[in-house]
């Protein structure tokens, strides 16, 4: 099949994608019925994920993403798939932490007030409760460091977000940078997959507590 062939069938997809979204969605601009038709593998699950009201750092990675590919820059972008899984990542992350925040705002989850029930157990001579509330303590520091490195690696990812939609309109007016560009888009992707750590960071906190329930129950 020619390269002509495998284009027109392509804006032909595009084109029965726009008309689709347009019917279910019923309100749509001029804009995105043209990146529907051009960009459809990254601008029809923006336009879908805006209709479902997913989170706005989802949005704003995929917008930028499919702004950047009607760009020089497309050269070095990840394929619609990759900017899927990264968005729902970046999605997760932005809720865990939503999560964190809505705990440790709890009067119970305050370190200071399980620092003084565990002065309280010891002066009493409770040494088994007082090491459980002990070990309580720790695990709302392992919390409290874990929402602040959320917030830091998403501040990253925003200020990322941000520089890569800029980047974009510089590219179309020197499109000779576009390849000087890619290391801007690699440390963005490289971000939003390094939270994978933190999951797996808090997954470790989550199971040691549990592991100690257990055993305590025992």
């Amino acid at each position: 099949m020619s390269l002509d062939l495998l284009g027109v069938g392509y804006l032909g997809v595009g084109a029965v994608v726009a008309l689709v979204l347009a019917i279910a969605l019923r309100r749509q601009s001029a804009s995105d019925t043209l990146l529907l038709v051009v960009l459809w593998p990254l601008w029809a699950p923006l336009m879908i994920a805006q209709r479902r009201g997913q989170g706005d750092d989802e949005r704003e990675l995929l917008s930028a993403l499919s702004r950047a590919q009607a760009s020089p820059l497309a050269q070095v972008l990840p394929d619609a798939e990759t900017a899927r899984v990264l968005a729902a990542r970046l999605r997760e992350a932005t809720e865990r932490l939503e999560e964190l925040d809505a705990l440790l705002d709890r009067p119970d989850f305050d370190p200071a007030t399980v620092e003084a029930r565990v002065r309280e157990l010891a002066a009493r001579g409770a040494k088994a409760a007082a090491a459980t509330a002990q070990l309580r303590v720790r695990t709302l520091g392992q919390l409290r460091s874990l929402r602040v490195r959320y917030r830091s690696e998403l501040d990253e990812v925003h200020e990322l977000i941000a520089q890569l939609v800029t980047q974009a309109e510089l590219v179309r007016l020197q499109p000779s940078i576009a390849q000087s560009s890619g290391e801007l888009v690699r440390e963005l992707v490289s971000r939003v997959e390094g939270l994978g750590d933190l999951f797996a960071y808090q997954s470790t906190i989550e199971d040691e507590g549990l592991e100690y329930k257990t055993a305590d129950a025992r």
